[in-house]
């Protein structure tokens, strides 16, 4: 067991070591990230390079259970991480899976780590094609590339190690008239961003939405574009595991529009951040959030699944500060009898498209409805009729959830709170606000 330790980091060898001789049920996550950054702004460049990487222990021991975390690859990371847990036992049921349900996943190969100067070579060409574009500036460019590498051991072994990368491009632009607009295209890799397909999109963009005037309060179908759908589905998602955890919420007994086809797709290999394993080590696997006209299994870490009787695999660690949850990773929203742009909005007759959002969702206190600020196009007949800079959608969770009435083809992948991947949504009767 102890040559298997000797080949992890320093770090989480003295943890294993630390909490190996405590007698009892012990996990310790190792994480080490780094994360390339190139932004242009007030005219010149400034480039990045940040490092991450720390330790986080669990234990079980004597009718408790301790979480601790420290920062850094050292042995003393290790030891003070192990020390602190260990310390810190409250008493609890055992939050720990068994190391005969962790088992082995097939991992996907590790990414080829970005060069600087690549980095630098891509973010030029994209400025360099949005300089083609007059009526458009330029206010700032950021354009990323992370790469992370997980691993885990545990009283039973060292069963799983993980690898993630991928890139961001985020675009603040604004038209001669109207406010900036923040653009976010991500990918996997650095290659799939076509720089020029890009910038023209963005250009056209920002463009329509810096004219027009107010819309009138009413009732509407809207279209809402990728970019709007993302965070929505975001909201929906985390709407979602709230009303799970309450046999009373209202949400679990509401119409589910049977075009919704929403999947944590962690296992891949659909969506922006496909993982061989999930927050606590078990392989991943699908989860069917919303299909068949019906909400589907929440997402649970093993203690909220041994809580509830449900079934675990759903653990997130947003970072390896913070213990494993139970929360979407790998959103995708499958297309269902998915439609062409065109017949998308010709679906639509009178009501709004949507694109470019304002910030992010905002969700009342009661967590029943919510608000996001975008830029609209009024439609009569599949046709624009007038621009709106900015219009408020308003609506409950209820309403996403029956008012689904068509998906795009056009997915698009976003880094959110998590990845999110969707085409663009129908949707009947929503609250427009201007």
């Amino acid at each position: 067991m102890k040559s298997d330790w000797a080949a992890l980091p320093p770090a989480m060898e003295s943890a294993a070591v630390v909490l190996a001789a405590s007698g009892g049920r012990w996990e310790v996550m190792g994480r080490r990230g780094r994360t390339l950054g190139q932004r242009w702004w007030a005219g010149g460049w400034e480039s990045r390079v940040a490092e991450e990487s720390g330790v986080a222990c669990r234990v079980a021991s004597h009718g408790g259970a301790g979480f601790a975390a420290a920062a850094g690859q050292g042995a003393r990371a290790g030891r003070l991480a192990a020390d602190i847990a260990m310390a810190s036992l409250v008493s609890g049921p055992d939050p720990l899976p068994p190391g005969s349900r962790l088992g082995h996943a097939v991992c996907p190969p590790a990414p080829v780590p970005i060069q600087p100067t690549t980095l630098r070579a891509a973010a030029e060409a994209q400025l360099a094609a949005l300089g083609r574009y007059r009526e458009v500036e330029v206010l700032e460019l950021r354009l990323s590339s992370s790469t992370a590498i997980t691993q885990l051991v545990t009283t039973d072994g060292h069963p799983v190690e993980g690898h993630l990368g991928g890139t961001v491009l985020e675009l603040l632009l604004a038209a001669a008239e109207g406010p900036a607009r923040l653009i976010q295209v991500a990918a996997r890799e650095l290659g799939q961003i076509d720089v020029t397909t890009v910038a023209e999109r963005a250009a056209e963009r920002v463009a329509l939405a810096s004219r027009g005037g107010r819309a009138e309060h009413q009732l509407a179908d809207v279209t809402v574009a990728p970019s709007v759908a993302a965070p929505l589905v975001l909201a929906l998602a985390d709407r979602l595991q709230r009303a799970h955890r309450d046999p009373h919420d209202r949400l679990r007994t509401v119409r589910v529009a049977p075009d919704w086809r929403l999947t944590d797709e962690r296992a891949g290999p659909e969506g922006l951040l496909p993982q061989a394993f999930d927050g606590e080590g078990l392989p991943s696997r699908s989860h069917a959030l919303l299909a068949d006209g019906h909400l589907g299994d929440p997402l649970l870490s093993w203690a909220e699944a041994m809580a509830s009787g449900g079934t675990a695999g759903g653990a997130v660690r947003p970072s390896f500060r913070q213990a494993p949850r139970g929360g979407p990773a790998n959103l995708v929203v499958h297309p269902s009898r998915p439609l062409s742009a065109r017949a998308l909005l010709d679906r639509l007759e009178t009501g709004f498209w949507l694109d470019l959002p304002a910030g992010g969702v905002r969700i009342d206190p009661a967590g029943e409805r919510f608000a996001l600020r975008a830029a609209a196009v009024a439609m009569v007949s599949g046709r624009p009729v007038a621009s709106h800079p900015q219009i408020e959608l308003r609506g409950t969770f209820r309403r996403l959830l029956a008012g689904l009435a068509g998906t795009g083809l056009d997915s698009q992948s976003f880094s959110l709170a998590c990845a999110v991947t969707t085409p663009s949504l129908l949707f009947r009767r929503l609250e427009v606000v201007s």
